[in-house]
């Protein structure tokens, strides 16, 4: 049986050097929060919000549990199920403690169905910046 976690990306996926297919859109419904494994290793998380895709860090930056385990909150924040800190999706801040530290984003780019995951972006401070991927 096929590992969920793993991603055979459709032929028709542009993948660049920086960029690979790591879901398809009917992977990821709205309010998912999806584990995903590049191909590197790295553990990622999708998070599908109004019609936005956004990559973090499956790794809480306060006590190093999967962020996959944890919820999508209306505000467009992931709580850690473990000790409840949580992140804005889009930028990985800090919204509530106890994690002090921010969760690194990833660009993602959506082609046809395929959700496409690059290279990790730049802290800017408490957050990182790189916009979600639009869908439609």
């Amino acid at each position: 049986m096929r590992d969920p976690r793993q991603f055979s990306p459709p032929s028709s996926a542009a993948q660049t050097p920086e960029f690979e297919a790591v879901a398809s859109l009917s992977d990821l419904p709205e309010g998912a929060v999806v584990q995903r494994v590049r191909s590197s290793g790295e553990t990622i998380c999708l998070i599908r919000h109004r019609d936005q895709v956004s990559a973090v860090s499956d790794i809480c930056t306060h006590e190093h549990f999967p962020i996959s385990q944890g919820e999508l909150l209306e505000d467009g924040t992931v709580q850690c199920a473990w000790h409840g800190a949580r992140f804005d999706c889009r930028t990985g801040e800090v919204k509530q403690g106890p994690a002090t530290a921010p969760l690194p984003v990833f660009a993602v780019r959506v082609e046809g169905d395929a959700v496409l995951v690059g290279p990790r972006a730049e802290r800017a401070g408490a957050k990182y910046q790189t916009p979600p991927a639009r869908i439609g």
